[in-house]
Protein backbone atom coordinates (compact mmCIF):
# COMPACT_ATOMS: atom_id res chain seq x y z
CA UNK A 1 0.00 0.00 0.00
CA UNK A 2 2.88 2.34 0.75
CA UNK A 3 3.84 1.96 -2.94
CA UNK A 4 0.95 3.02 -4.59
CA UNK A 5 0.34 6.01 -1.95
CA UNK A 6 3.51 6.94 -3.30
CA UNK A 7 2.89 6.41 -6.91
CA UNK A 8 -0.05 8.31 -6.58
CA UNK A 9 1.10 11.37 -4.61
CA UNK A 10 3.92 11.74 -7.61
CA UNK A 11 1.52 11.58 -10.37
CA UNK A 12 -0.64 14.27 -8.29
CA UNK A 13 2.21 16.53 -7.90
CA UNK A 14 3.50 15.75 -11.55
CA UNK A 15 -0.49 16.44 -13.27
CA UNK A 16 -0.34 19.80 -10.87
CA UNK A 17 3.04 20.74 -11.69
CA UNK A 18 1.54 20.26 -15.56
CA UNK A 19 -1.29 21.85 -15.10
CA UNK A 20 0.35 25.19 -13.04
CA UNK A 21 2.93 25.31 -16.11
CA UNK A 22 -0.03 25.13 -18.82
CA UNK A 23 -1.79 27.78 -17.24
CA UNK A 24 1.36 30.67 -16.36
CA UNK A 25 2.06 29.99 -20.45
CA UNK A 26 -1.37 30.36 -21.19
CA UNK A 27 -1.23 34.18 -19.04
CA UNK A 28 1.64 35.34 -20.57
CA UNK A 29 0.59 34.28 -24.11
CA UNK A 30 -2.88 36.82 -22.97
CA UNK A 31 -0.25 39.46 -21.66
CA UNK A 32 1.81 39.38 -24.60
CA UNK A 33 -1.35 39.20 -27.09
CA UNK A 34 -3.28 41.79 -25.21
CA UNK A 35 -5.69 45.08 -26.98
CA UNK A 36 -5.78 46.46 -23.65
CA UNK A 37 -3.74 49.48 -23.25
CA UNK A 38 -0.71 49.14 -21.24
CA UNK A 39 -0.51 51.66 -18.21
CA UNK A 40 2.57 53.74 -18.82
CA UNK A 41 3.43 57.39 -17.69
CA UNK A 42 1.55 60.18 -19.44
CA UNK A 43 2.97 61.17 -23.04
CA UNK A 44 2.33 65.08 -24.16
CA UNK A 45 3.02 66.04 -27.51
CA UNK A 46 3.32 69.75 -28.26
CA UNK A 47 0.31 71.98 -29.41
CA UNK A 48 1.10 75.26 -29.98
CA UNK A 49 3.43 78.25 -29.00
CA UNK A 50 2.40 80.18 -25.91
CA UNK A 51 2.36 83.45 -27.65
CA UNK A 52 -0.20 82.50 -30.26
CA UNK A 53 -2.72 82.03 -27.58
CA UNK A 54 -4.64 85.22 -27.73
CA UNK A 55 -6.85 86.42 -24.67
CA UNK A 56 -10.63 85.69 -25.45
CA UNK A 57 -10.36 83.91 -28.16
CA UNK A 58 -9.43 79.78 -28.53
CA UNK A 59 -7.23 79.01 -31.41
CA UNK A 60 -8.68 75.66 -33.30
CA UNK A 61 -5.31 73.52 -33.79
CA UNK A 62 -5.36 70.11 -34.01
CA UNK A 63 -2.83 66.94 -32.62
CA UNK A 64 -1.94 63.44 -33.78
CA UNK A 65 -0.11 60.33 -32.23
CA UNK A 66 0.35 57.13 -32.53
CA UNK A 67 -1.68 54.49 -30.03
CA UNK A 68 -0.41 50.97 -29.63
CA UNK A 69 -2.41 48.30 -28.06
CA UNK A 70 -1.31 45.04 -28.38
CA UNK A 71 -0.52 44.26 -31.82
CA UNK A 72 -2.87 46.94 -33.54
CA UNK A 73 -1.05 50.16 -34.30
CA UNK A 74 -2.88 53.13 -35.30
CA UNK A 75 -2.42 57.05 -35.99
CA UNK A 76 -5.09 59.08 -33.77
CA UNK A 77 -5.84 62.38 -34.87
CA UNK A 78 -7.37 64.80 -32.14
CA UNK A 79 -9.50 68.15 -32.90
CA UNK A 80 -9.11 70.79 -29.75
CA UNK A 81 -9.46 74.64 -29.07
CA UNK A 82 -6.44 76.37 -26.93
CA UNK A 83 -7.64 78.98 -24.57
CA UNK A 84 -5.80 80.62 -21.42
CA UNK A 85 -7.57 80.62 -18.50
CA UNK A 86 -7.61 83.61 -16.32
CA UNK A 87 -4.56 82.74 -14.38
CA UNK A 88 -2.69 82.09 -17.54
CA UNK A 89 -2.62 78.53 -18.18
CA UNK A 90 -3.36 76.83 -21.12
CA UNK A 91 -7.09 75.21 -21.32
CA UNK A 92 -8.02 72.88 -23.94
CA UNK A 93 -11.35 71.84 -25.12
CA UNK A 94 -12.58 69.16 -27.64
CA UNK A 95 -14.12 69.92 -30.67
CA UNK A 96 -16.27 67.26 -30.54
CA UNK A 97 -20.01 67.89 -29.39
CA UNK A 98 -20.68 65.38 -26.12
CA UNK A 99 -24.31 64.98 -27.47
CA UNK A 100 -23.61 62.67 -30.81
CA UNK A 101 -19.59 63.92 -31.69
CA UNK A 102 -20.42 66.45 -34.29
CA UNK A 103 -17.86 69.06 -34.42
CA UNK A 104 -18.46 72.10 -32.39
CA UNK A 105 -17.53 75.80 -34.12
CA UNK A 106 -16.78 78.60 -31.71
CA UNK A 107 -18.80 82.00 -32.29
CA UNK A 108 -17.03 84.63 -31.47
CA UNK A 109 -20.03 86.95 -31.43
CA UNK A 110 -21.80 84.87 -29.08
CA UNK A 111 -18.64 83.80 -26.97
CA UNK A 112 -20.21 80.09 -27.73
CA UNK A 113 -19.33 76.95 -29.11
CA UNK A 114 -21.94 75.83 -31.46
CA UNK A 115 -22.85 72.28 -32.52
CA UNK A 116 -24.47 72.73 -36.00
CA UNK A 117 -25.65 69.16 -35.85
CA UNK A 118 -28.54 69.14 -33.05
CA UNK A 119 -28.27 72.82 -31.71
CA UNK A 120 -26.09 72.46 -28.48
CA UNK A 121 -24.10 75.65 -27.08
CA UNK A 122 -21.50 75.65 -24.79
CA UNK A 123 -19.91 78.58 -23.11
CA UNK A 124 -16.37 79.83 -23.15
CA UNK A 125 -15.73 77.26 -20.57
CA UNK A 126 -16.97 74.58 -22.57
CA UNK A 127 -20.03 74.06 -20.23
CA UNK A 128 -23.49 72.88 -21.80
CA UNK A 129 -25.83 76.01 -21.81
CA UNK A 130 -28.72 75.16 -24.60
CA UNK A 131 -29.49 72.01 -26.53
CA UNK A 132 -29.68 68.22 -26.11
CA UNK A 133 -25.93 68.19 -24.57
CA UNK A 134 -25.73 67.58 -20.79
CA UNK A 135 -22.01 67.61 -19.95
CA UNK A 136 -19.27 69.69 -20.78
CA UNK A 137 -16.86 69.74 -23.86
CA UNK A 138 -14.06 67.56 -22.67
CA UNK A 139 -11.08 69.12 -21.02
CA UNK A 140 -7.77 67.52 -21.90
CA UNK A 141 -4.48 68.04 -19.53
CA UNK A 142 -2.38 70.45 -20.77
CA UNK A 143 0.89 72.00 -19.80
CA UNK A 144 3.51 74.58 -20.46
CA UNK A 145 6.84 73.41 -21.45
CA UNK A 146 9.32 76.07 -22.13
CA UNK A 147 7.16 78.19 -24.70
CA UNK A 148 5.46 75.55 -25.97
CA UNK A 149 1.82 74.47 -24.91
CA UNK A 150 1.73 70.70 -24.50
CA UNK A 151 -1.34 68.39 -24.20
CA UNK A 152 -1.27 64.79 -22.74
CA UNK A 153 -1.50 61.84 -25.83
CA UNK A 154 -4.97 60.53 -25.11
Amino acid sequence: MLRRGLLGLVATLLGGAIAGGLGLLGALFAKATSRWPARHAARFTALCRLDALQDGAPLETSFSFDRVEGWYRERVKRLVYVMKDAQGAPVVLSRSCTHLGCPVRWKPKTTTFDCACHGGKFDAEGAPIAGPPKSPLRRLNARIAGEMVEVEET
